[in-house]
């Protein structure tokens, strides 16, 4: 379980691609083998610890659902290690557990709108919690098939969101409450 409060901005080694990717970050986090960490917002699990980082491995499952096929070295990566029992809940629960792959469609100063697949407009609600790249986010509007955000200069200089550029994909977790109700 996470929070979308990004621990650090990390950067891709590399990436072997075959049936199971493995995926070399760099980072200053300490983490253990076995450990789960939010990697762009995918729960990945840390495979093998490196002197100046980590691996983890995808499947191509995840390939599917998410925007790691995209991925390539020198990317920076939103970081963020699992909760412990007692930890802050500094932004809403997410599991890392991508829902939608969305698409970067209009930037307006601050304000980010990002285009979603319309069948999941029913978890988003204005002034409610979204994860993008995995990064816990306030939804600022809603639209038929899109949302937006208004990102404050901290989050962009600390988090992969201020590389984003037109047209960028994202890895989209909707608000678990939303999803929780509306089953």
């Amino acid at each position: 379980m996470f929070t979308g409060i990004i621990e650090e901005k990390g950067k891709i080694i590399s990436i072997s691609r075959s049936k199971v990717q493995k995926i070399r970050i760099k980072s200053v986090l300490q983490v253990n083998k076995g450990d789960s960490i939010a990697v762009q917002g995918i729960c990945l699990t840390v495979t093998d610890v490196l002197k100046n980082g980590f691996t983890v491995d995808a499947m191509q499952q995840t390939l599917g659902v998410t925007t790691l096929r995209n991925w390539h070295a020198g990317d920076h990566m939103n970081l963020e290690r699992a909760l412990r029992i007692g930890d802050r809940l500094g932004g809403h629960i997410m599991l890392g557990h991508v829902d939608d792959v969305g698409k970067l469609v209009k930037i307006k100063s601050n304000e980010y709108s990002f285009e979603i697949n319309p069948k999941y407009i029913k978890y988003v609600v204005p002034k409610g919690s979204i994860g993008i790249d995995g990064v816990s986010l306030t939804v600022s509007s809603v639209a038929k098939r899109s949302l937006s955000v208004s990102l404050i200069p901290y989050t962009l200089k600390h988090t992969a969101l201020g590389d984003l550029r037109i047209g960028a994909k994202v890895n989209v977790e909707y608000d678990y409450l939303a999803k929780f109700l509306s089953r």
